[in-house]
C-alpha cells in the first residue's frame, strides 16, 4: 500500500508541475468564438495542499468562463529569462496567481523582491496584457519590511497589468502602501478560488453533508514569526482545547505538508484519541472531499480555513497571521476566528467551537450568503479579463 502511495504521490508531483492536473467541471462550460492560450505562473506543488489545490482552482474558474483555452505554464520561482518571455509573449495573456506570492523570504531573490523570480527589466520586455489574481500579501507579523526593488517591480507590474486582485481587503491595504496614489484604481478584490468550491464543482461530492467530527489543522512554517515565545504554551493550549471537544467531537490531524505533524506529539500529550489525515502531495479531488466531511475545521494555515470555507464546511481560524482575520473580516465573520496570542486561547477555542457545533443550520446559511457574494465578485473579474484579451 505505502508503495502504491509514493507511485501516486509521484505521478501527481509530475501532473501538477505540468499543470495537468483539472477536475473537469459537472456543469456545461460557456463556449468562447476562439482558442486562446494564457500563460500561468504560480506555484505548481504538491507539497503544500493549500499550493497543490489552488493553481487547479484557477483554471476551472477560467475554464467555467471561456471553455476554449490552452495553458502555458510557468512556476512562479523559476527565473524569467528571454526564452520565458518569447514564450508569454506568444500568448493571449499572463496570468499570476493565485496563492500567498507577496513574500520575501520564500523563493529569496534581487530580481523582484517577491517570489516572481522576473527582473524589472524583463518585466519590461513582456508585451501582452497582465493580470495578477488572487494573490496574497503574506508578510507575517513583525517580519522585515520587503527590499527596495519590490516597490519598483510592483509598481512597474501595476502600471502594465489589467488589473491586480488581492484575496483579502488586508492585503489591499498594505500592497497599497508600495505604490503612488494613482495606480489605486488598478487594485481590486479577488477572492481565492478555493473559498468558491462548491461554485466550481456541484457534482462531485455532497459538499452539505457533514460527518461527526472535527478537523484541526496547524502550521509550523516561520514559528517564530507565529508564536514567538509561546510555542509550547500555544500548542499546548490548542491541544487542550481538542481534548475537551473531543468529548462530544472525534478530531482528525489535518496536515497540509509533513511539518504539519510537529503538532502530534502535543495532541498525544494531551491524552487526545485522533486520527491522521495526511494531505500532502495529493490529488487535489482527495483535498476537496476531506474538507467537505468535517462538522467544523479548526485551522491555523489560510487555506485550513479558505479551502473548508469553499466547501460549505464551518470554520474557525487559529489566527496566527494577519491573512487569517482578513479574510473572516472580508466576510463579516471575525467571530469564526480565536487569535492564538489571547491569553485565554483553551477557553475561547472551546466556546467558539461549540458557538458553531451548536449551530449548524444558522452558520451554513451565513455561509453559503458569502460564499454566494464572492463567487459573484470571481465570475465578474474573470468576465472583464476575457472582454480585454478575447
Amino acid at each position: 500500500m505505502r508503495f502504491i502511495t509514493r507511485i501516486r504521490r509521484r505521478r501527481n508531483r509530475k501532473l501538477i508541475k505540468r499543470g495537468k492536473i483539472r477536475l473537469p467541471l459537472i456543469k456545461k462550460y460557456k463556449t468562447g468564438n476562439k482558442i486562446i492560450e494564457l500563460s500561468h505562473t504560480a506555484a505548481f506543488l504538491l507539497s503544500n495542499a493549500g499550493d497543490a489545490i489552488l493553481s487547479v482552482n484557477l483554471k476551472d474558474l477560467f475554464q467555467d468562463q471561456y471553455a476554449k483555452l490552452k495553458w502555458n505554464n510557468l512556476h512562479v520561482h523559476n527565473i524569467v529569462d528571454q526564452k520565458a518571455v518569447d514564450k508569454i509573449n506568444r500568448t493571449g495573456a499572463l496570468i499570476i496567481g493565485g496563492g500567498g506570492l507577496l513574500l520575501k523570504d520564500t523563493n529569496t531573490n534581487m530580481l523582484s523582491g517577491w517570489q516572481w523570480n522576473c527582473s524589472v527589466e524583463v518585466l519590461k520586455k513582456i508585451q501582452v496584457p497582465i493580470v495578477v489574481f488572487a494573490v496574497g500579501y503574506n508578510r507575517f507579523r513583525g517580519q522585515e519590511d520587503f527590499s527596495t526593488v519590490f516597490n519598483k517591480h510592483v509598481q512597474l507590474l501595476t502600471e502594465k497589468s489589467i488589473y491586480i486582485g488581492l484575496r483579502n481587503q488586508g492585503s489591499i491595504n498594505a500592497f497599497k502602501k508600495y505604490i503612488p496614489e494613482s495606480l489605486y484604481h488598478k487594485v481590486r478584490f479577488q477572492p481565492c478560488m478555493t473559498t468558491v468550491i462548491s461554485k466550481l464543482y456541484p457534482g462531485i461530492f455532497d459538499f452539505d453533508k457533514k460527518e461527526n467530527f472535527i478537523a484541526l489543522n496547524c502550521a509550523f512554517d516561520r514559528t517564530s514569526l507565529r508564536f514567538g515565545e509561546r510555542e509550547d504554551e500555544i500548542l499546548s493550549s490548542i491541544a487542550r482545547a481538542c481534548k475537551t471537544i473531543s468529548e462530544k467531537f472525534p478530531v482528525r490531524y489535518y496536515a497540509h505538508t509533513l511539518r504539519d505533524q510537529r503538532m502530534l506529539p502535543y495532541l498525544d500529550k494531551a491524552g487526545l484519541d485522533y486520527k491522521l489525515t495526511d494531505l500532502n502531495e495529493v490529488h487535489p479531488r482527495r483535498i476537496i472531499k476531506e474538507y467537505s466531511k468535517p462538522a467544523l475545521v479548526i485551522g491555523m494555515r489560510g487555506h485550513a480555513q479558505m479551502i473548508p470555507f469553499g466547501c460549505n464546511t464551518p470554520i474557525l481560524s487559529l489566527v496566527s497571521h494577519d491573512k487569517l482575520q482578513w479574510f473572516l473580516d472580508d466576510i463579516n465573520h471575525p467571530e469564526w476566528g480565536v487569535d492564538i496570542r489571547s491569553a485565554d486561547l483553551e477557553s475561547q477555542i472551546v466556546k467558539r467551537s461549540f458557538e458553531i457545533l451548536d449551530n449548524p443550520d444558522i452558520i451554513r446559511r451565513q455561509l453559503l450568503t458569502k460564499q454566494d457574494h464572492l463567487w459573484e465578485i470571481s465570475k465578474k473579474n474573470v468576465k472583464d479579463i476575457f472582454l480585454k484579451i478575447s
